[in-house]
């Protein structure tokens, strides 16, 4: 894993949307950009192979994030904060192969 360089200012990066106003003015501060917002359907705590699973339709945003640590792709529904993933990019590029590579098959 490669990790970003700490923010050493409060200059956000281009792609920066703005932030809460309860985050510090100084370093380190986090970054997020605008999100995009996907509609996907899911299932949710079934296994495959069992009673047939509930499908849900819910709205996905997809944005990027930067702390101090790394920059990351953000996955998670629009109105559950508690629900998200948040990988690296260069695990993102990997998941992005992955998941082309797995439709591929799957059409």
């Amino acid at each position: 894993m490669t990790l970003a360089a700490p923010d050493a200012s409060p200059e956000c990066p281009v792609w920066c949307a703005g932030h809460e106003d309860a985050q510090e003015p100084a370093p380190p501060r986090w970054h997020r950009s605008e999100g995009i917002v996907v509609s996907v359907t899911e299932r949710r705590r079934a296994p495959l192979g069992g009673d047939a699973a509930p499908l849900f339709a819910e709205d996905f945003v997809v944005a990027i994030e930067r702390d101090a640590q790394a920059t990351y792709l953000y996955v998670g529904p629009l109105e559950d904060g508690r629900r998200f993933f948040a990988v690296t990019l260069d695990s993102a590029q990997r998941l992005h192969a992955a998941i082309s590579a797995a439709l591929e098959i799957a059409t």
